[in-house]
């Protein structure tokens, strides 16, 4: 069961390893980077989280979706249209909160910003 490790600004430690970008923590505990450009083509930035970047992690059916804000909360949520729940914390509270829930034994994806 993949959990995080720590959190400090430009790195979260995930599962043992260090990431120095942008993830996504799938509900299965895998870990892909977060496709920014996503959101850079939708509202001109990636510190706008769009629907379309969430969405994806719809198909794996979590109970919650976390996303790390950026250790100063720099990152917000685009307009979201989707039934989801959704918690948008600043990142080193995001990945202790997504380590509570996943020993609650709830299924949960995260979406990290590892910067501001």
């Amino acid at each position: 069961m993949g959990m995080f490790q720590d959190c400090k600004f430009g790195m979260v430690k995930y599962d043992e390893k260090e990431y120095n970008h942008d993830i996504i923590v799938h509900v299965d505990g895998s870990v892909t980077a977060r496709k920014k450009e996503i959101s850079r083509r939708k509202y001109g930035t990636s510190h706008i989280l769009a629907e379309e970047e969430i969405k994806p992690l719809l198909h794996e059916e979590p109970d919650v979706i976390i996303v790390g804000s950026g250790v100063h909360g720099a990152l917000r949520l685009g307009e979201i249209s989707m039934k989801a729940d959704i918690i948008v914390s600043p990142t080193c509270k995001a990945v202790r909160e997504y380590n509570q829930l996943k020993e609650e034994g709830k299924r949960v994806a995260a979406i990290v910003h590892v910067t501001c």
